[in-house]
């Protein structure tokens, strides 16, 4: 699922506040991207396909592999929260943009734009939408979305989980580790279903999709609020939060199939 989270201090000093080099990891956007496409219709299927000379699975981190070329697009995969707020609605939005921002742009680029500007759209949208319901993309700025809150990583957990450090961040927890973990249970698809949204004006499902995910991210299971954090990362902590991911990503994919059907279809 993405790829192995780094982030040069100088990097998070010259301005990124929230953002890891990835989000959700290769794995966990391709996851999203692929379940999405499969729930399309076949006329937005053929649309997809008209535009891309892979599957969208496989191209659905490019917005990650662009930041070192475009730096100015590192703000657009998250939206500080501070704590205790309920709604991103509410959240100012920063100058250079933001993943709400972003994602709206990109969605109207996608259904209204010119052939030249939709492929890019396309996977902005595919990305951005798997971002957005990673909690830690709607985390606090005082520890850069949970990028400084880092946690102990006792040796034999971290050989199960393929990771040399001794410390890995909360942000890296929920972008990969936790589905990296091995030995967990297949990802819940027979669970409840994730009700596909009726589409009118996408501006304020972004907004109540986000809401859903910063409730995710305030969940006394998390350990994320200040005087709930944890020390030690552990295999109950990565085991007890699997069905949180595994639901996340569902939710992306069947939202993000609705948006491509809206604006993609015929």
């Amino acid at each position: 699922m993405l790829k192995q989270f780094l982030i040069p201090l100088l990097t998070v000093l010259t301005g990124l506040v929230c953002s890891p080099v990835n989000a959700w990891w290769d794995d966990g956007h391709q996851q999203v991207c692929e379940q999405a496409v499969a729930q399309t219709q076949p006329a937005t299927r053929a649309a997809i396909a008209d535009l891309l000379d892979a599957p969208l699975g496989e191209l659905c981190s490019w917005a990650d592999e662009i930041k070192g070329q475009r730096p100015e697009t590192r703000q657009w995969h998250y939206l500080n929260a501070p704590p205790d707020t309920l709604s991103i609605g509410k959240v100012p939005r920063p100058d250079g943009g933001d993943i709400i921002t972003a994602l709206n742009e990109q969605i109207h680029r996608l259904k209204h734009g010119p052939a030249s500007q939709r492929r890019e759209a396309l996977l902005w949208v595919g990305h951005l939408i798997g971002d957005l319901h990673q909690p830690l993309h709607v985390g606090y700025a005082s520890d850069l979305g949970g990028n400084t809150y880092r946690l102990a990583l006792p040796e034999d957990l971290g050989l199960q989980l393929h990771e040399k450090r001794e410390r890995v961040s909360m942000h890296a927890v929920w972008d990969g580790l936790i589905l990296r973990y091995p030995g967990q249970p297949p990802a819940a698809t027979s669970a409840t279903p994730i009700e596909r949204p009726l589409l009118e004006h996408p501006e304020v499902e972004i907004v109540a999709w986000a809401d859903e995910t910063l409730a995710v991210l305030n969940d006394p299971n998390v350990h994320y609020r200040h005087g709930t954090r944890l020390q030690t990362l552990t295999s109950h902590y990565l085991v007890s939060n699997r069905p949180a991911v595994d639901r996340q990503i569902r939710r992306a994919a069947a939202r993000l199939a609705a948006v491509l059907d809206w604006a993609m279809g015929q």
